[in-house]
């Protein structure tokens, strides 16, 4: 009896400082995240100044094609911070070392030989016939080249990232951030008034200066605050780490998946319509994004929460967790409706006359981003449990059905753009549901562990390592 009431006094000073955490991580993560939007904005803006509509749309497309370096950790970075949320919340620092080192060291055995592959590669390939362009074939290779080795130097810098979203410090890692978001907008702005048209340009400053930002914050938090779990040779074991290899493959298949969609929607777009078309639906969809990415401030506060809270048994914490999300998307909700009243006159100020936003392209995206919305909550919830089985197999079915799919509405029912907005919708609504129910299982199997296990957090620590 008295074990049992220590652990649930425990509970309940444990449930007030996760959600003292998580309300400043919010707070300051809104103020940050802010920020972060309007020089997103104006990144945007002076890019479309830089380049024109046509070669910023083949700008968006190699970007998006290249994108597919965040996949190769095969989901490291999430199975990094899940890890280091359940071996903090009980203080294990030796396993939170090791996990740290093996995923520096597996990062760096992925990263170098694709380095090689991509430099042959890059020699013989004819970029012009795979984006269907016909711009000057050295700037394009440049671009190509600069592009990937920024996107690779950042995908083996990332775990910073995952350590703090882990320690449930979300604002440090959003302060990050916004600093490689703003630092390439000044040589932009610069490039914009001096060197007009040149796509090498915007490819350094996007690509290559966040590289400088996350390896000197990488530098000062081993040193300072993350020193006892500083990554090192002699802590680097792949066997010992194999439940992290395990919830790091899983995590791999939902990102595949999600790339997958993101950079086949734009080639897509650009084989089919042209580049200008990129532009128009690259531009759609990040104003109808904007509730989402500012929904994503306080999810991504609650996925180590929740995963602090599975470790502990904190069942009533997470309910009452999932309640208030759901009851916060709705606000949300009332806000993608209020950008569709307000598109015209935003884009007319945004981006000036270049752009004409069709009404039913721009109704579709309001219904895919409210139902996104519900997605994103029950999608966070399962991350923060590690149970992502389920969504890796729906995930990747989704994935694979996606371009028949659309080309089969583009070809055949010939909605053209709005296609790709109809398929995104269908494989939002089955998701919801299977989140929502995957969830639910979860639940109930986890509060019918023994007894033994809800009296010894420490207990249910090790059994969910075996």
């Amino acid at each position: 009896m008295i074990k049992l009431k220590k652990y649930i006094n425990s509970l309940i000073k444990g449930s007030k400082e996760r959600t003292t955490k998580v309300n400043f991580n919010i707070a300051v993560s809104f103020l940050l995240k802010a920020v972060s939007i309007i020089i997103a904005f104006l990144t945007i803006s002076f890019s479309l100044k830089l380049l024109d509509t046509n070669k910023y749309g083949v700008w968006l497309a190699i970007s998006s094609t290249v994108g597919w370096i965040s996949i190769l950790d095969i989901g490291l970075a999430n199975g990094l911070r899940n890890k280091i949320a359940e071996y903090l919340a009980v203080k294990n620092y030796k396993e939170a070392k090791i996990a740290v080192s093996s995923t520096y060291a597996i990062l760096m055995i992925i990263m170098i030989p694709i380095l090689l592959l991509f430099g042959i590669f890059l020699k013989f390939a004819h970029w012009n016939s795979i984006f269907n362009t016909k711009l000057d074939e050295k700037e394009l290779t440049l671009t190509i080249a600069a592009v990937f080795i920024g996107l690779l130097l950042q995908f083996f810098l990332k775990p910073i990232s995952s350590i703090l979203q882990g320690d449930q410090k979300i604002y440090k890692s959003n302060l990050i951030l916004l600093i490689c978001n703003f630092v390439p907008l000044i040589p932009i702005i610069f490039f914009s008034k001096y060197l007009h048209g040149s796509m090498f340009a915007l490819a350094l400053a996007q690509t290559i200066l966040p590289v400088f930002v996350l390896l000197i914050y990488t530098i000062i938090l081993f040193h300072t605050e993350y020193a006892r779990i500083r990554p090192s040779f002699k802590h680097i074991n792949l066997t010992k780490s194999k439940s992290l290899f395990g919830l790091s493959f899983a995590f791999f298949i939902v990102q595949i998946a999600g790339v997958f969609l993101y950079s086949t929607t734009e080639l897509i777009i650009t084989r089919e319509f042209g580049g200008s078309d990129v532009t128009l639906f690259n531009l759609l969809f990040k104003y109808f994004s904007t509730a989402g990415l500012i929904l994503s401030i306080i999810l991504n506060t609650y996925w180590s929460a929740f995963t602090n809270a599975f470790a502990l048994n904190d069942f009533i914490w997470i309910m009452a967790s999932i309640k208030k999300l759901v009851r916060i998307a709705g606000l949300f909700l009332a806000v993608i409706v209020l950008q569709q009243l307000l598109i015209v006159p935003v884009f007319k100020l945004w981006v000036g006359e270049k752009i004409h936003v069709p009404f039913m392209l721009s109704l579709t995206m309001v219904v895919y981003f409210s139902v996104n919305l519900f997605t994103s909550i029950y999608s966070i919830v399962l991350n923060g449990t590690g149970r992502v089985k389920m969504q890796a197999i729906v995930s990747i079915t989704t994935a694979i059905l996606h371009v028949p799919v659309v080309l089969f509405f583009i070809r055949y029912f010939h909605w053209g753009l709005n296609s790709l907005v109809y398929s995104s919708i269908l494989w939002s609504l089955i998701q919801v549901f299977v989140w929502k129910w995957e969830i639910t299982c979860v639940l109930k199997a986890e509060r019918k562990l023994p007894k033994e296990e809800l009296i010894n957090p420490e207990l249910v620590f090790e059994t969910k390592q075996n």
